[in-house]
């Protein structure tokens, strides 16, 4: 799991903030923002072999890569550098960057284990028989994304609904308690 270090970018007013994508979604006044961009990328190597009308293929290795390429908190320039609300807002969305990187990390190791686990991925002993080189490169895709495909899904859900337990009356009243000069 690779992630990118945190942006602090604190040149946006309230208003601006609260029109970004994502910004308040629970029905609370946007204070600020996390914005996280994560991915999956598949690194394969895979042989094959031409038989006399066909062509045999299979991984050799399957590499998963799980990275937080962007992490940029938002903090509304109404509110000065060092200030109480500041720090506030700034603790608060570090706390969204824990939770995603915690669930990256979570989901290699799902991603890991199912790819361990799985007897449906091509092997030297139990290849892909296909036409074509093409055709038995769709294949061997097809296996890996039917059993990533499923891990990842469980963990955009996952990941969501964590994030938006941050963002849950209760947790979020803590953060409005701790400073007066909010607006």
């Amino acid at each position: 799991m690779t992630a990118t270090p945190v942006t602090i970018r604190h040149d946006l007013a309230l208003k601006e903030i609260a029109r970004l994508p994502g910004a308040a979604g629970s029905g609370l006044k946007t204070q600020g923002l996390t914005t996280l961009k994560h991915s999956l990328a598949t690194h394969t190597r895979f042989s094959t072999t031409n038989g006399t009308r066909e062509v045999y293929a299979w991984f050799d290795d399957v590499i998963l890569e799980v990275s937080i390429s962007s992490d940029i908190i938002h903090i509304p320039k109404e509110y000065p550098r060092g200030s109480c609300e500041y720090e506030a807002v700034l603790q608060h969305e570090r706390g969204h960057g824990r939770v995603a990187r915690d669930k990256a990390v979570e989901l290699a190791g799902n991603l890991e284990n199912a790819l361990a686990t799985t007897e449906g991925l091509p092997t030297r002993f139990d290849p892909v028989i296909s036409a074509d080189f093409a055709s038995a490169a769709e294949r061997l895709k097809q296996a890996v994304a039917k059993v990533t495909d499923p891990v990842y899904d469980q963990y955009e859900k996952d990941e969501k609904r964590a994030q938006a337990a941050l963002d849950r009356p209760d947790p979020y009243d803590a953060v409005y308690k701790k400073c007066t000069g909010w607006r």
